[in-house]
């Protein structure tokens, strides 16, 4: 359950409140900036929330926790503060967005109510639209590594290191550790695990005559 500070729940036990909601957005080079539903800009915890910019959320779901589970954030292109250059260099995905209940005339007295992250941004008629993604979200994310026959690399990148003007580039990759070997001679850049057994190894009973090479994996 939320916990309101004494200041917030006497207001609002009262009927009559001066709150109004407050957006602290922490992009990934971190850079904050701060946003205000109210009608002026607020000044407080170093940090000036701007008003006017249209900024407002459409009904989102909240996980336990104060998290944000899904929804959508719209605002205004403000070219002082949210730039389009910026959103297509990527400076916006990914930055983490904190909402917050102020007392505009006492912004001491405020508390957090959700944290979240912005997701896919979209420009439409002037304005923005960013997909709100919860705490959650990270747990989605592939992570490490796959550990197969086959090299993860793609043909000329770094990890593979094989250059644009090899005589053969243009016949492509198959990610075989063959193709590597014969076509490339880059055997030392393979990413693959061609000597992995397979499922035949673990199948087999050692009595049988039939070689096991892991080949029921695929091709090397």
């Amino acid at each position: 359950m939320l916990s309101l500070p004494e200041p917030l729940a006497a207001s609002l036990a009262s009927g009559v409140t001066t709150l109004c909601a407050c957006w602290r957005v922490t992009r990934r080079d971190g850079v904050v900036f701060g946003f205000t539903g109210h009608d002026h800009d607020l000044d407080f915890d170093t940090l000036v929330w701007r008003a006017g910019s249209g900024l407002g959320g459409a009904a989102a779901d909240r996980e336990a926790g104060l998290s944000i589970a899904q929804g959508e954030l719209a605002g205004v292109l403000d070219d002082a503060v949210i730039r389009e250059a910026d959103i297509e260099a990527g400076l916006w995905a990914g930055a983490k967005l904190e909402r917050f209940q102020v007392d505009w005339q006492a912004p001491e007295n405020r508390v957090k109510t959700a944290t979240g992250y912005l997701g896919e941004i979209r420009r439409k008629d002037g304005r923005f639209e960013a997909e709100l993604l919860g705490l959650s979200h990270k747990l989605d994310r592939v992570t490490g590594r796959v550990f197969a026959r086959r090299c993860d690399a793609v043909l000329g990148d770094a990890r593979c290191g094989v250059d644009e003007g090899h005589p053969d580039f243009a016949l492509g990759c198959d990610q075989s550790f063959a193709t590597c070997r014969e076509r490339f001679a880059n055997t030392l850049n393979f990413r693959g695990f061609p000597f992995m057994v397979g499922n035949d190894v673990l199948q087999r009973s050692a009595g049988e005559e039939r070689v096991r090479d892991g080949a029921s994996r695929g091709l090397s």
